[in-house]
């Protein structure tokens, strides 16, 4: 039975159901997809007490609005996006609070779990909205939000709020440092855009989304075209143009361009989260 505790005033840039995702079936074709900020989205579950891979709700930048209809404890993770309650802890809101994002200082992503997890359909085991592929249920201006519980898996007697641990709560910057494993096809890159990528550098583009983020720098040769084969997220493909295209969680399983890097996933989180114009820097994992 579900428990009405949510109601979408407005999705703002972007809103949806997102959860750990859909792994073991990208050799059908299906992306991973999921939370694109992965941590953030376990922090918050963890607030409350909830499994790391809880659905939560994924706000987008701006202008998201939400309407809480019982008295709960939510709990936040992600970029501040100011919606009145501070990132990285569990709050008592009473009914009727309005959260509104309106944006913040840095970062894209913000998390917003309930008790229990969001309760959602699944497709393929997860309840993560994909909307190129359409899987998922698509919120709008009027739906209602409900939890799995209507109360928190934790003590709230004497409780005010509770905060993640510091080693948990991520700043985000202007200027981002990223690791980066050497891809499938490094050895087919000459040696000059190898060290280019490590060297240069990047920025993100503005035309980057859920499926891919693109990077501007330096045009990298291109090798001659591979067979399509299998593509992880977190991959860097380079096209034609020789500016790379990091795969993300809703990107495409299989594709015919060289790969000169691989992000882990940790560092996958924290790409998410970087702005369009975000400066990057990239060292090789040995």
């Amino acid at each position: 039975m579900m428990n009405p505790m949510i109601e979408v005033i407005s999705v703002g840039v972007g809103l949806s159901i997102q959860d750990h995702g859909r792994p073991g079936w990208m050799r059908f074709g299906v992306p991973i997809g999921g939370a694109m900020d992965g941590h953030a989205l376990r922090v918050a579950n963890r607030l409350l007490g909830n499994r790391d891979g809880a659905p939560a709700l994924e706000i987008v930048l701006a202008g998201a609005k939400l309407k809480v209809l019982e008295d709960t404890w939510l709990a936040v993770a992600g970029a501040d996006l100011g919606c009145g309650l501070l990132p990285w802890r569990a709050t008592h809101v009473k009914a009727g609070t309005v959260l509104s994002f309106s944006g913040g200082p840095a970062g894209i992503f913000s998390y917003v779990a309930v008790a229990g997890g969001v309760l959602s359909e699944q497709w393929f085991g997860s309840a993560s909205a994909d909307g190129r592929n359409g899987l998922g249920m698509s919120l709008k201006a009027g739906s209602v939000v409900g939890s799995v519980s209507k109360i928190s898996n934790f003590s709230t007697e004497g409780v005010s709020g509770r905060i993640a641990l510091p080693a948990d709560r991520r700043v985000y910057a202007c200027q981002v440092f990223l690791d980066v494993w050497r891809g499938p096809q490094f050895n087919l890159f000459s040696v000059q855009a190898q060290e280019a990528l490590v060297d240069a550098a990047w920025s993100v583009s503005a035309r980057s989304d859920r499926t891919g983020f693109r990077l501007e720098g330096p045009v990298l040769d291109v090798p001659t075209s591979i067979p399509s084969e299998p593509v992880l997220p977190g991959s860097f493909q380079i096209p034609g143009n020789g500016q790379p295209i990091v795969t993300m969680v809703d990107g495409p399983t299989v594709g015919g361009y060289a790969k000169i890097a691989v992000l882990p996933d940790g560092e996958r989180a924290r790409l998410a989260q970087c702005a369009p114009g975000t400066q990057l820097s990239f060292k090789w994992i040995n």
